[in-house]
């Protein structure tokens, strides 16, 4: 007996230690995440026991994939990526010399270039897209046929590893970027201009002390920029002379320059630093334009859109970033690859960004900036409550102002927005029927009111005594209950007519929701009691006193068994159902709470407090805490998938935190 209950007592304790460790784990995947270390959040929430993960971690794990598609690259990673002007072709340089030809539309395969001996640094498609350049530490740089997929044009008077090569905008020409070393002189960079058929030198241009990586033709071809390891961007004269310098400014990190490419209209230039910003020059006399901060690690590539209007940045902290070339504003961040991005380029219609990274993966993303990150929407005013309507394809909000506004559950677009109560009065309380076709209302207006969902006209109402704090609709559909003073209003949805008013509370109730059989109804108020009524009745069932003076919210699990009470201090109980005796403590939050929802499974608990806290409802303990808003989270909601939660802040946004991978919203629009 006694090794049975050892035993008994040491299951125990290791699964709390388990527990424990995953919300730890939570907490350091969350934390890398406010700090943009993206590779090292996806470390932490791989660690995690796959039986553990629950709404918190499906959440992180779709906002750290956000790409289209992947595609696993086997043993090595591509270095070096260039994707066609003209046709859906991707070209990869792997790190065994080998060149993969690839559909960019869907990464497959569908050819291998080898003659490189060592790992590929630069690929770049000419503007016809019939062939391809690849320039490579083996100190060569080839030409190659995109249609024959044969071998051109062999140059090898580099005498070290080829750092760039590019064509020149009309294709006879190639450049190609590398240094040379003496005893005498040292290092000095160089860059060879030879004839793209033949491989003939035309000429070699010098430029600072150090290697020069990456390299690009100006639109009209007159000049050539290249990144230099001498904390620069050099700017030349295809014909000749001394280059323009275009310096990264000494700001106590290295800032050796790997990548360049002209913006459109060619009078400037941009080049990846190591110092963890893109930075943009005045071509002409190298006067420093922009500096584009954001990435937490050396920024390795970069890629302009075909329209001209977005900037590409890839970067050794596992994510890629898009800019606005206009003003230089960040638009969005992508999350997806496991360890550096080491290229990118757009695919020719400007739709879809590639990128490589050290993870073996090609990638691919969505260029519209706007698809990135929670969906949310944002008001004029304050938003005080949304909600998900039963089949999930809407979402209803109330604000300050008074309007309920309807949008679509996928695109959030407006399908409806009307002036539900006096702007003065608010509008805070909403809530869905059943069928999906009504919206019942409430505000500091002294009424309650029914509304059609589609075209916003008035259905019905009820004069109140005084104005609404909260309000629930039944499951069946039949009654509304709404917390007016210190009452419980019930009021019947078939005839709009009051049935009962449920008193008991010696202050104001401030929530009300109903027991999933619709049989029960149970309420909270500011007098410190949570009360269970019998709706058929109107008879108290039972009570609980609470240790706060004012109890917030309380809500029954989906199953009725028991129910969740939520102080307005921050302590939430869990209590039986049937007596109303105290089940277990779940937490005790450091601030205070405004609104709570289950989720359909009833494992998770959301608490609007000063972030999103999701509380284990079977063991207790909050396991996250989520940060949708600018300003805390007022209200929240479950789809009735447990999905998604609907999550409205008085900073005028409702933001929705979705578990889908971003490709399985967008083949949803």
């Amino acid at each position: 007996m006694i090794q049975l209950l050892l035993t008994v007592l040491a299951v125990q304790s290791n699964a709390e230690l388990e527990r424990e460790l995953y919300r730890a784990q939570m907490a350091a995947a969350e934390a890398a995440i406010r700090l943009d270390e993206h590779a090292e959040a996806r470390i932490w929430l791989d660690r995690t026991r796959p039986e553990q993960r629950g709404f918190e971690w499906r959440v992180r794990d779709a906002s750290l994939d956000e790409s289209l598609f992947a595609v696993d690259l086997g043993a090595g990673h591509a270095a070096a990526l260039a994707a066609s002007p003209t046709q859906d072709v991707v070209a990869l340089g792997m790190g065994d010399g080998r060149i993969e030809l690839r559909d960019s539309r869907t990464g497959a395969l569908s050819c291998e270039l080898a003659g490189h001996k060592e790992s590929l640094s630069y690929l770049r498609f000419d503007a016809a897209g019939e062939r391809v350049v690849s320039a490579s530490f083996d100190r060569t740089v080839k030409v190659w046929s995109v249609a024959e997929r044969k071998l051109l044009v062999d140059f090898t008077l580099h005498a070290n590893p080829v750092g760039g090569a590019a064509f020149s905008p009309d294709g006879e020409l190639v450049a190609s970027c590398s240094y040379e070393r003496n005893p005498t002189r040292g290092v000095w960079g160089v860059v060879h201009v030879w004839n793209s058929r033949t491989g003939e030198l035309v000429r070699t241009l010098e430029g600072g002390r150090k290697p020069l990586v990456g390299l690009a033709f100006s639109p009209n071809g007159q000049r050539i920029a290249a990144g230099s390891w001498d904390f620069c961007v050099f700017v030349w004269d295809v014909a000749g002379g001394e280059p323009t310098k275009c310096a990264v400014p000494d700001e106590g990190i290295y800032n050796a320059v790997d990548d360049v490419l002209w913006l459109p209209g060619g009078t400037a230039v941009a080049g990846a630093s190591r110092d963890k910003t893109a930075r943009v020059w005045n071509a002409t006399n190298g006067e420093l334009e922009a500096s584009l901060r954001g990435h937490t690690d050396a920024v390795e590539k970069l890629a302009l859109s075909p329209d001209g209007l977005r900037l590409a940045t890839a970067s050794a902290d596992g994510a890629l970033r898009l800019w606005s070339t206009s003003d230089w504003r960040p638009l969005a961040t992508l999350r997806g690859h496991g360890d550096d991005v080491v290229s990118c380029a757009f695919e020719r219609e400007g739709r879809a960004l590639l990128s490589t990274s050290k993870d073996r993966t090609l990638r691919a993303w969505s260029a519209d900036a706007s698809v990135f990150g929670p969906p949310q929407c944002i008001n004029s005013h304050a938003v005080y409550v949304a909600r998900f309507s039963p089949d999930d394809s809407r979402i209803a909000t109330a604000s300050y102002d008074g309007r309920i506004t309807v949008r679509d559950g996928a695109t959030l677009e407006v399908r409806a927005s009307w002036a539900a109560h006096p702007e003065g009065q608010s509008c805070h309380a909403l809530a869905w029927t059943p069928d999906g076709k009504r919206l019942i209302s409430g505000s500091w207006e002294k009424a309650l009111r029914a509304w059609d969902a589609s075209s916003g006209a008035a259905l019905g109402s009820l004069e109140l005594a005084s104005g609404t704090y909260d309000l629930a609709v039944s499951r069946d559909g039949r009654c509304a209950a709404a917390c007016v003073g210190k009452d419980v209003v019930v009021w019947g949805l078939e005839d709009y007519s009051k049935q009962r008013e449920l008193s008991g509370h010696s202050s104001t109730v401030l929530a009300v929701n109903f027991s999933p059989d619709s049989k029960r109804c149970v309420s909270a108020a500011r007098d410190s009691r949570s009360i269970v009524w019998d709706l058929a009745s109107g008879a108290q069932l039972f009570e609980v006193k609470c240790a706060d003076a004012d109890v917030a919210d309380v809500m029954f699990t989906p199953d009725g068994a028991k129910f969740v009470v939520a102080g307005r201090s921050g302590a939430i109980t869990l209590h039986d159902g049937a007596s109303g005796a105290l089940v277990c403590e779940l937490a005790s939050l450091r601030h205070g709470v405004s609104h709570i929802d289950i989720s359909p499974d009833g494992a998770r608990l959301a608490v609007a407090s000063h972030v999103l806290a999701l509380i284990d409802l079977v063991h207790g303990g909050v396991v996250s805490e989520l940060r949708p808003h600018r300003e805390q989270p007022y209200n929240l909601h479950f789809d009735s998938s447990g999905t998604r939660i609907a999550s409205c802040s008085t900073d005028k946004t409702t933001v929705i935190l979705d578990t889908r991978p971003l490709r399985a919203r967008l083949a949803l629009k």
